[in-house]
């Protein structure tokens, strides 16, 4: 797993093997995606991870501050992925594509950072679930809303709806997509509406809801 300089890590977790790093990270995140914020203990992370809670408490000052430094790797990880599509020379829908694939493949191969998200946007505590959509929305919806103005200023969509309408429309899709891959419940819905989750037929899925939206938003 990534890591990245913050005011929530110490310097000391940042000089330390990387394994142990991933390690301590990704016993946090299982905590936090199984047990909520609330729920979540430092002293089965620290256990769980193979190191003293004396030993944690040095590398993240408070449990809050272990939480935090997690939506900080979360958010880095979405800005590199999200930027390195958006920035392509290609169509608009082409992108569009890429990131519904980008949701699908990100989901299957961290479900359980996906499904830490649905504790990002449950979380009760109003002035950390604030900073937390500001950090995590605030760079998706940005990136959307350009997209979707450049292409309208091209020509490739129509320009009588709002950018930041379809900023949203289009963010809602991909946040379906990925907790459809990710979490048991939606899997399931996934498979009520459309069917086995296996490659082709997720792949038609893709396919029509790039067809849907096209049909919607062309000139």
């Amino acid at each position: 797993m990534e890591f990245v300089q913050s005011e929530f890590a110490s310097e000391l977790f940042l000089r330390i093997d990387q394994t142990k790093r991933d390690r301590i990270l990704s016993v946090a995140v299982e905590e936090f995606a199984s047990f909520g914020y609330s729920g979540a203990n430092v002293n089965r992370i620290a256990q769980s991870a193979g190191i003293s809670v004396g030993a944690l408490y040095k590398y993240f000052a408070t449990k809050n501050d272990l939480f935090l430094y997690i939506v900080e790797v979360a958010f880095n990880r979405m800005t590199l992925y999200v930027e390195q599509i958006i920035h392509q020379d290609s169509h608009v829908f082409e992108k569009l594509e890429h990131l519904l694939r980008l949701a699908k493949t990100y989901s299957l191969k961290d479900p359980v950072l996906i499904r830490l998200y649905s504790v990002f946007t449950s979380e009760s505590d109003e002035a950390r679930a604030g900073m937390i959509a500001q950090k995590i929305e605030g760079v998706t919806s940005g990136a959307y809303r350009e997209l979707i103005r450049l292409a309208q200023e091209k020509g490739e969509i129509r320009n009588d709806i709002d950018p930041g309408v379809l900023a949203f429309l289009v963010d809602n899709q991909l946040i379906s997509m990925q907790f459809s891959f990710a979490c048991f419940y939606y899997r399931k819905r996934f498979s009520m509406f459309v069917g086995a989750q296996d490659d082709e037929q997720s792949e038609l899925v893709i396919k029509s809801i790039i067809k849907a939206l096209k049909s919607m938003l062309e000139p």
